[in-house]
């Protein structure tokens, strides 16, 4: 009996290879935008401690005139207690930026890993089924142009539910999963199918497809797991593209 998708793309998604595709980008980008981040708050810090003993040392006649006119104030900032809840706050709010940065950059990477994730599945358990050739820059433009434009035509058809409890959250995330869907759905089958292929694909398994991104979506829903599981998403749709089109 063949196993779930679900189960042999996490099987996939766990292997040393799709690990670090996940994880690099996220752990860099994390390094480098904490590094900043905490290296500006430091020098904030040592900026308040130098004020405090001598306003003359900042080279800057205008923090130089304030310090001296408000010493009071000098003083309190940079106390220890005020020091040490700055140091907290800025460490707080620096990792937490540093995570939504790197977050969002992993997630921009990741996504021109799709191609050699869906190369990956196909070599380890799809080899037998011949690849179509896949879409052209243009075609891929031209359908992801057409998915954004009627993706704010649904976002305006949804927005007489938005003022509507409880309908409102449904409403909410109606664009967002079309988005979603199409966008995996094009990613995915564009690495497998030709345009014409994949139109009439997408059609004829249009309930299955959709399940399955249906479930994908709600896991994205997650604080963090649509970021973290992009590789294993791209890795559940290559499973379900090419077992559909096995059959």
């Amino acid at each position: 009996m063949q196993k779930s998708i679900f189960v042999a793309a996490w099987e996939d998604f766990m292997t040393k290879k799709f690990l670090a595709i996940t994880f690099l980008p996220f752990i860099i980008t994390f390094v480098l935008f904490a590094a900043f981040f905490w290296g500006a708050g430091g020098q904030m810090i040592h900026i308040l401690s130098q004020l405090a003993q001598n306003p003359n040392a900042i080279h800057n006649p205008d923090i130089a005139q304030f310090a001296q006119n408000h010493p009071w104030l000098v003083d309190l900032v940079s106390s220890w207690i005020v020091k040490t809840l700055l140091g907290t706050l800025v460490a707080i709010l620096g990792t937490l930026l540093a995570i939504l940065l790197s977050t969002a950059v992993a997630t921009m990477v990741m996504g021109f890993f799709t191609p050699y994730v869906v190369k990956e599945i196909h070599k380890r358990h799809y080899a037998h089924i011949p690849l179509s050739g896949g879409l052209s820059t243009l075609e891929h433009l031209w359908l992801l142009a057409k998915t954004l434009l009627k993706a704010i035509g649904i976002s305006f058809l949804a927005l007489v539910l938005y003022f509507i409890p409880l309908l409102n959250a449904i409403a909410l995330n109606i664009p967002f999963y079309y988005l979603f869907h199409s966008l995996m759905s094009l990613d995915v089958g564009g690495e497998i199918m030709r345009a014409k292929e994949l139109e009439t694909f997408l059609k004829k398994y249009r309930l299955k497809i959709m399940s399955t991104t249906a479930i994908l979506y709600l896991i994205t829903l997650i604080p963090l797991a649509g970021t973290l599981l992009q590789v294993y998403f791209v890795s559940v749709m290559a499973h379900l593209f090419f077992r559909l089109k096995a059959q």
